[in-house]
């Protein structure tokens, strides 16, 4: 017998991409707070805030990445692939003195990171973890 598959609207994928991603910033970085001097926050509770504030980072970070995909897709020529990886290259670095500074501004001495490389390190490890999620996810579809 074959089960039903779901049809998820986009709102529906957004509110899980959400959650599920903030659950997992959640736990990542409650690690790094207890088990390093890369994170240290006042509370568990600032921990789950800086948690939702670095998705929605994030999914802003992916969204702009996106309209530069958008706008270079199907052109072709040295230019364009130079304007697409500077232009994905730009987003994705600078954005991470964006996340610096919006949590400095939101949380100021609440929550210490230690600097670009510790908060490189986070995200490359929030990224892995969400990857391995994923992958597992997909797998079980089959």
């Amino acid at each position: 017998m074959q089960a039903n598959k779901l049809h998820i609207n986009p709102k529906q994928q957004l509110f899980y991409d959400m959650v599920v991603g903030t659950l997992i910033y959640a736990v990542v970085l409650g690690f790094f707070e207890d088990y390093t001097t890369i994170l240290n926050t006042w509370s568990y509770s600032i921990t789950f805030f800086v948690a939702i504030v670095m998705q929605i980072l994030t999914y802003i970070t992916f969204w702009l990445k996106s309209q530069v995909v958008k706008k270079f897709q199907g052109k072709e020529g040295k230019k364009y692939l130079a304007g697409l990886i500077f232009g994905v290259w730009g987003i994705m670095f600078f954005s991470k003195f964006v996340f610096l500074a919006v949590i400095d501004v939101l949380f100021g001495a609440s929550v210490e990171i230690s600097g670009f490389i510790g908060l490189i390190f986070i995200i490359i490890t929030m990224t892995l973890s969400k990857k391995i999620i994923d992958h597992i996810y997909s797998t079980l579809e089959k």
